[in-house]
Parts: C-alpha cells; structure tokens; sequence
C-alpha cells in the first residue's frame, strides 16, 4: 500500500508538471501497470476513447492496455494547441514495429485522448474524412423525414430522423408486414415515464447509396399515424452528419480529419448518454437563468423543453408568466407541461431571441426516467441552423440558414402561430378556450388574419402591434384546411 501511494503522489507530481518528457514518463508507467485507477491522476475531465467521454471511456481505456505492450515512449515532436498542447511520440510496443501517434493535452497539461487508442476504438480523425453519401429529405410539419427501405423489402418506408433516440424504432403494424419481430425485450425512457419495448435486431438499412447492416430496432406499439417510425444513432455512429435545412439534405462524410466552415459556431458535443447532448444558456421570462445540458433532439416538435427535475431543483418555476397549459406525449404516455415565453437562448456565439417554450410540471419519481440532463433542445430551434453533429471529434457545427431570421412562435387569441418553411401555420392552441371551440386545428396553413396576408407577421414588430391592436377583437382567420380555404371566427 505505501509503494502505490509512493507512485500515485509521483504521478500527481509529474502530471503538473510542464515539461513533456516528464510527463511521458508517468504515462509509460501507468501504461505498463495496466492501471486505470493510476491514470486518472493523468486523465484531463475532457478525456475520451472514440465516442465515449468519461466515465465511460475508462472502460475502453482498460481495454486499450490490456492489448498494450508498451516497453517505451520517445517525444519526437510537440506542438502548442488553443487547447493546450500536443505530442507526437514514437511507441515501442513489444513485438510490433515501432509507430509514431499523437498524445493531446489540455491547458493543465493533462491527457485528453491518445490517437493510437481512438484509433483502437474504430476513430482515426487524422485520416481525411470523405464524403460518402447525400440524402435528400422532406422536412413537413417540423419533422426531418427520409425515405429508406429495410433489409431485401422493396417498399418504401418514411422514417423520422430522430436524434434523441438511441437507435431505430419501427410501428408495429410495419414490422409484422415486413417479418420484422422482437427478439428481446428493454425498458426505455420516454418524456415523462419509462415503457417496456420489444427490440429487434440484424436488420439492414438501404437509402441512397448506402447500406447500414446490424441494426437493432424498437417495436413501437403506438406510433406517428403518418409515418413508418424513427432512426437516429444510426448515422451518428458511424458518420460525420451535416443535416442542411437550406438545400434538405444530409450529408454523409466519412469518420476522420474535416474541415469545419469558418462562419460555424463550435459547441462540445457529450455523448455520455447514448444521444448527442449540446449545451446552452437559456434565460426565463421570470429573469432565472438555466446553464445547461439539453438532449439535441431533431424529433422533438417544440423550441425547447425543461424536464421536470431540473426546473425542481433550479426552481424555475417561481413567478413564471404561463401562457398555457397542456400535455406532451410520448410513445403513449402523457406529461403535463406549462408553456410560455423564454427570453432567449444562446447557440455557441450566436443568440436567438424570444420563443416559446416548455416547462415539464414536477412529479415525484420524475427521476426515475430522467437521471441527468436540463431537457431538449427541439427541431423549431434546430431547424434555423445548418448542423454538422461530429460524434468522433465531439464537436458540433452551427451554421445560421435561411429559417435564423424568421420571428419566432407566438401566441394571440389562446392560439400559437409559427412558421415553417416560410409558411405561417397554426402550432397548438389552450384546450378549453375559445379558439378550440372555433374549428381551428394544429397544422392549418394560414393566409390571412382580420384581412392581413400572412407574410406580414414575419416582421416581429407587426406581431406585437397587431397583438396590442387586437386583443380585444375577434379574430377572422382565412386558413387552408385539407387544401380548401377555410374562413374561421376566435371570439
């Protein structure tokens, strides 16, 4: 016991240290010992094997010394990084023929990933990444949907690109019609609750030019009517994604070295909880400040939303204005959520103005399903960004699109209008009031309200002189339902 604590305070030592020999002194040592536990004095917070952060890449860390035969290390070159430094060593592996990988460390000079053990981890992000393959999509009704077709099925099959899943989910009436069928059964977290779901497993996506074998999937009992299910990890895995709203497409590169566009906005990508989380600062219109952790989620049909243990316990609730009041559902289970103006929030360097967002109301036991993260940063945030989502090199891009400049939601008469793709339609509206008893339905594509064109509310300064000039009126709202003009009165 005195000999380990005799290394571990050598190791502590040597890991502030500046020099860079020192340094690979204490990394030969904890590499020949095959000790996780010794390492972590070494290990930078930011440390990571492949994908995987820690806690998780300790694991993968393990792995890579127990194939390791390390008899020496040899600093051929270092290099000063914005982040810190890196070190370009020469590794005598017993055995094997001798081989040059980089070591990258932080500003505290401590080990944030070794390139011979991402590459170990199937990631080798000095290789060129290349592009594999361009995917067009519909995005309708604030949803990203691509056609696809599974293992040797012709029929075609409308799938959600969801990045808050982990994985596929298909309806249940659309795998019994392909042979599809549950191996095995899971629990799976759902806003709100968690469900028991029956997974499927060997099957093999084809779209585009592509094909993506081994692909587990979720049996939904009860699904979007209009669509077939949902995949999201899929790509996430095993490409660089850039999804661009301005041309509707995806576009495919290969794991490795890219080039980000200059104007893009860098944001850490965490992928600790098996879906890309992105961080952000959203302000309250109470004036409460949330710094937090959001699920990037491309299947969540709102701005965003704070799930209910993170406003108990930052409590945000307190003196927070209400617009309305209504549920939000998944796979079948319901949540009660308050909506209401979020002042803004921030994506990297840029900041987005005035939305409406979402609040989950506290339950006891809410805990249970959501263990960690503030909540989802939804597709009506999302869509207003052309997004490069790079798993291997954590690290999100956003780029603004033609969708930044558009005015954000906003509610008038009980009823939430928005915008998609230039198009003013109807969001929601508070059930119980005036305008659910008026005919109006979510998705309504709208015209005209009281005489003026629909285009006239993308100027955020008309939105607000028309919501002070009518808020005594009744509302004449021309819509097109079903492809029909319809003409519809909210007393």
């Amino acid at each position: 016991m005195i000999l380990y604590t005799g290394i571990l305070l050598c190791l502590v030592h040597n890991v502030r240290a500046q020099n860079a020999k020192e340094f690979l002194q204490s990394f030969e040592t904890v590499t020949r010992n095959k000790s996780v536990e010794q390492a972590k004095a070494l290990l930078s917070p930011a440390f990571h094997v492949g994908f995987y952060p820690a806690p998780y890449a300790y694991g993968m860390l393990d792995k890579a010394f127990r194939k390791d035969s390390l008899q020496k290390l040899v600093l051929k070159k270092e290099e000063t990084l914005p982040s810190g430094k890196r070190l370009l060593v020469k590794y005598y592996n017993e055995g094997q023929k001798p081989f040059e990988t980089w070591l990258y460390l932080d500003s505290a000079n401590k080990l944030t990933k070794v390139q011979y053990y991402d590459v170990l981890a199937g990631v080798d992000l000095e290789k060129p990444s290349v592009l594999a393959a361009v995917i067009p999509f519909t995005f309708r009704r604030g949803q990203i949907i691509i056609t696809l077709t599974l293992n040797d099925n012709p029929k075609p099959l409308k799938l959600l690109f969801d990045t808050g899943a982990d994985g596929m989910g298909l309806k249940k009436s659309v795998a019994d019609e392909l042979g599809i069928t549950a191996s095995r059964k899971q629990n799976a977290s759902v806003v709100g609750a968690s469900a028991q779901i029956g997974i499927a497993s060997g099957i093999t996506m084809r779209l585009d030019t592509l094909t993506i074998p081994n692909n587990n999937s979720a049996i939904f009992p009860q699904f979007d009517a209009e669509l077939d299910g949902l995949f999201g990890a899929n790509f996430l895995r095993n490409y660089i994604t850039a999804i661009d709203f301005d041309k509707q497409v995806i576009r495919l590169y290969t794991i490795g070295k890219f080039n980000y566009p200059a104007e893009a906005a860098l944001l850490p990508l965490d992928y600790s909880r098996g879906v890309p989380g992105i961080q952000s600062k959203v302000t309250l219109n109470n004036g409460k400040v949330l710094d937090g952790e959001f699920h990037f989620d491309t299947g969540a049909g709102y701005p965003m939303i704070l799930f209910g243990p993170s406003v108990h316990r930052h409590q945000l609730e307190e003196n927070f204005a209400v617009e309305s009041q209504s549920t939000t559902t998944s796979m079948g289970h319901s949540s009660p959520v308050v909506n209401g103006v979020f002042t803004g929030v921030e994506v990297g360097k840029w900041q987005l103005g005035s939305f409406t967002g979402t609040m989950q109301q506290y339950r006891e036991g809410d805990e249970k399903w959501s263990p960690s993260g503030d909540g989802s940063f939804g597709i009506e945030l999302i869509n207003r960004f052309n997004w490069i989502i790079n798993l291997a090199d954590h690290q999100f891009a956003a780029i603004p699109n033609n969708n930044f400049s558009m005015p954000a939601n906003f509610w008038m008469k009980h009823v939430e209008w928005g915008f998609v793709n230039g198009k003013m339609i109807v969001k929601r509206f508070m059930q119980g009031s005036s305008a659910a008893d008026s005919g109006i339905s979510e998705n309504d594509e709208v015209m005209s309200i009281n005489g003026v064109k629909a285009e006239v509310f993308q100027d955020i300064a008309n939105i607000k002189k028309y919501q002070e000039l009518w808020k005594n009126q009744e509302l004449k709202v021309e819509v097109n339902k079903f492809g029909k003009p319809w003409k519809i009165d909210i007393p």
